[in-house]
């Protein structure tokens, strides 16, 4: 046989091993970008994961219970509607409550005179102490706001931050003084009586001007 004649039976075989081969390389290629796709998504999706793992910072996100402690909303415990329910939210009574006490410092005559609102959750708490009649209720919120606004400096008094301190310091200490005691074993809460977690909404200084 000659080699003319081997030559055209050669060729073909040659060119389907070609063929083959680039089929199997692209074939390879094909596999390889999937894979690669597939650690790429699944990398991108750790990150999120990770990214949503991390705490927040800024401000609170909305509907985030952070700041909730220090919320001055009644919320819907404790507060009673008028006409037996049928009402809108009766009015919360107001105590008004004036002093001046002295201010230490290098001065010896520095004082300090100031008005505080106080504001109630607990509506039949307010009607207690609002009026002009003497209570001990009354009595007891008088002396917690006098210890607290006693023995202030002019520099503490001076200072907004410290002032706005102040005014939360007193409502913290009404709302600890004030709050339901716990119910002892067996007994059961009148929905009809439900008192506030928190009877005292808020302590607002309506006046507030230091003497020297």
């Amino acid at each position: 046989m000659s080699d003319e004649a081997v030559g055209p039976k050669k060729r073909p075989m040659k060119l389907i091993i070609l063929i083959v081969a680039a089929l199997v390389v692209l074939g390879a290629g094909g596999v390889g970008a999937k894979w690669f796709l597939k650690r790429r998504a699944a990398a991108k999706a750790a990150a999120a994961e990770q990214l949503k793992a991390q705490p927040q910072e800024g401000p609170a996100l909305e509907g985030s219970t952070q700041g909730e402690e220090d919320s001055e909303d009644c919320g819907d415990s404790g507060e009673k509607k008028e006409g037996g329910g049928h009402g809108g939210a009766e009015a919360s009574p107001v105590m008004v409550l004036t002093r001046t006490v002295n201010l230490t410092g290098p001065r010896r005559n520095a004082f300090l005179r100031c008005e505080l609102n106080i504001l109630f959750c607990d509506v039949e708490l307010g009607k207690l102490v609002a009026g002009d009649k003497p209570s001990a209720e009354k009595s007891l919120i008088q002396s917690i706001a006098l210890g607290t606004l006693s023995g202030k400096t002019v520099e503490e008094a001076s200072d907004a931050e410290s002032r706005e301190a102040l005014r939360k310091e007193i409502r913290d200490k009404l709302n600890d003084q004030f709050k339901p005691h716990p119910l002892k074993a067996g007994e059961k809460e009148d929905p009809k009586h439900k008192k506030s977690k928190r009877p005292i909404k808020s302590v607002l200084i309506v006046d507030w001007a230091i003497q020297q």
